[in-house]
C-alpha cells in the first residue's frame, strides 16, 4: 500500500508542483519586504539623532550645542564700587589694662564673700575680709603704744609743773621729756603700721577707742566693673599674688579683639586705625573699635605678629573668647570690572579663568578661554582687575561646566 501512494506522488500532476513553487516564491518576498522596511526604519532613526558639536575645538575654545547657549546667560560685566578692606580672625577678650585680679595684701583666712561672679561692683567697694593674724598683732600694738602715750604725757605735764616751782632736778624734767618723744614715736609707727592693712584713720581710731584686736582686713575693688572670676571662699588661704586670685574685676566697657595677622600685611595696620568687628552671636550687627597695639615682633614659626583692638561693648552683648572677624579700610573705594561669582573658575593650578564669547561656526557658538586676576567680592560679585573689560561678552553663568566640557574634543 506504501508503493503505492508513492506512485500516486511521483506521479501527482505538473500544475500542482508549479502552484506549490508559486506559494513558496511568494511567502519569501513577503519576508524580504518585512526586513526591509526594518533596516530602512532602524537606519532612519539613527540618522535622526543629531552627532554632538559640544566640546574643545582647538586650544582655549570650546563650542557648545546651540540649545545650551541660553543657560549660560551671555553678557557683558558690570562696573562695581568695592571697598578697599581687608579681613582677619580673632578672639574677643577682657580689656587687660582695664582688668584686674584682686588679692589680699597680706596672709590669712577668708572670713566673709561678699560678692559673686557676675556683681558689678563700684571702686572701693569690699569684695572680701581677711583674719590677718598681723594686723591683729598691730592693732595690739597701737593699743599699747596709745597706752604707753598717754601716761607718758600725764608724766611730763606732772614734770613740767614741778619743775616750774623748781620742786625737781632739771635732769628730772629732761627723762620724762624724753619718754613722752618715745612714746610718741611709737604711738605714731603703730598708727602707720595698721594704715598697711589698708584702714581708714577713722578704722584706726575706733580699733584705739574700743581696744579691740579682732578686726578683718577689707579687700576692697580698685575698679569699678563687673565680677568675671571668684575663687574665694570663707576660710580659705590666701597669699598676696598666689593665683588663682580670690576675685577678679574686669571692667567691661570695653573689650580686646586679639588677632594674629601674617607678616605681609604689616604695612597695612596702624594704631588708632578703625575697625569694624562681627561675631556669630549677632550676625549683621557691627561693633565699632580702634586699634590700640600692634606686636612688636613676629612670631618665628608662624611669621605672623599680633594686632589688638579696643572694641566698645556698652551693651555688654560681647563676651571673652567669641570668635571674631574684623575689617578695615586701607584705601578709597574703587570702581572696578565685576562679573558673577559663577562667572570664574578656579583651576587647579590656582589660575582663575572666565569664557568669553568669540564666535560661531556651523555646528554653534564657541568661547575661549582668557586667564583673569581676581580681585575682592562682595555683593555676590567678584570684582576682575586685570583681564577683563566691560566691552567683553562672557558667559555670566555656568563657567564651570564649560570647563568641564573644555575637556571633552567636539567633533
Amino acid at each position: 500500500m506504501a508503493t503505492t501512494q508513492t506512485q500516486q506522488t511521483a506521479s501527482a500532476p505538473p500544475r500542482s508542483r508549479a502552484l506549490l513553487w508559486v506559494a513558496l516564491a511568494a511567502v519569501l518576498v513577503v519576508a524580504g519586504g518585512i526586513w526591509a522596511v526594518s533596516s530602512h526604519n532602524a537606519k532612519a532613526s539613527v540618522e535622526e539623532q543629531p552627532a554632538s558639536v559640544a566640546g574643545k575645538v582647538q586650544t582655549d575654545v570650546v563650542r557648545v550645542a546651540p540649545d545650551q547657549l541660553e543657560a549660560l546667560d551671555v553678557g557683558t560685566p558690570e562696573e562695581h564700587q568695592f571697598e578697599n578692606l581687608r579681613h582677619s580672625l580673632g578672639i574677643i577678650d577682657f580689656n587687660q589694662d582695664r582688668s584686674t585680679r584682686v588679692y589680699a595684701t597680706h596672709q590669712g583666712r577668708i572670713a566673709q564673700v561678699l560678692v559673686k561672679a557676675g556683681d558689678d561692683v563700684k571702686a572701693g567697694q569690699t569684695l572680701y575680709t581677711v583674719d590677718v593674724p598681723d594686723m591683729t598683732q598691730a592693732a595690739s600694738t597701737l593699743i599699747s603704744a596709745a597706752g604707753t602715750l598717754r601716761t607718758s604725757n600725764e608724766t611730763l605735764r606732772r614734770a613740767e609743773a614741778l619743775a616750774r616751782e623748781e620742786s625737781i632736778p632739771q635732769k628730772e624734767l629732761q627723762q620724762a621729756q624724753s619718754d613722752q618723744q618715745t612714746a610718741q614715736a611709737a604711738y605714731d609707727a603703730a598708727r602707720q603700721g595698721l594704715r598697711l592693712f589698708e584702714l581708714s584713720d577713722a578704722d584706726i581710731a575706733r580699733i584705739e577707742r574700743e581696744r579691740r584686736v579682732g578686726k578683718e582686713m577689707a579687700v576692697k575693688s580698685p575698679i569699678t566693673g563687673r565680677v568675671t572670676a571668684r575663687a574665694a571662699q570663707p576660710g580659705l588661704l590666701v597669699q598676696p599674688g598666689t593665683d588663682p586670685a580670690p576675685v577678679t574685676v574686669s571692667d567691661l566697657r570695653t573689650l580686646w579683639m586679639v588677632a594674629s595677622v601674617p607678616e605681609s600685611e604689616f604695612s597695612y595696620y596702624r594704631v588708632g586705625q578703625p575697625v569694624q568687628v562681627r561675631v556669630q552671636a549677632w550676625p549683621g550687627k557691627l561693633f565699632s573699635g580702634r586699634i590700640s597695639y600692634l606686636g612688636d615682633s613676629m612670631d618665628a614659626d608662624t611669621r605672623r605678629f599680633a594686632v589688638r583692638a579696643e572694641v566698645a561693648d556698652p551693651k555688654r552683648e560681647l563676651r571673652p573668647q567669641m570668635t571674631a572677624d574684623f575689617q578695615f579700610t586701607i584705601a578709597a573705594p574703587q570702581t572696578s570690572v565685576a562679573v558673577p561669582a559663577e562667572a570664574v573658575v578656579r583651576e587647579g593650578n590656582g589660575d582663575d579663568v572666565v569664557w568669553v564669547a568669540s564666535d560661531s561656526d556651523e555646528r554653534g557658538p564657541r568661547f575661549t578661554r582668557r586667564k583673569v586676576m581676581r580681585g575682592q567680592t562682595a555683593d555676590g560679585l567678584v570684582q576682575i582687575t586685570t583681564g577683563l573689560t566691560t566691552a567683553d561678552r562672557l558667559a555670566r553663568r555656568k563657567a564651570l561646566f564649560l570647563s568641564s566640557l573644555y575637556e571633552t574634543d567636539a567633533p
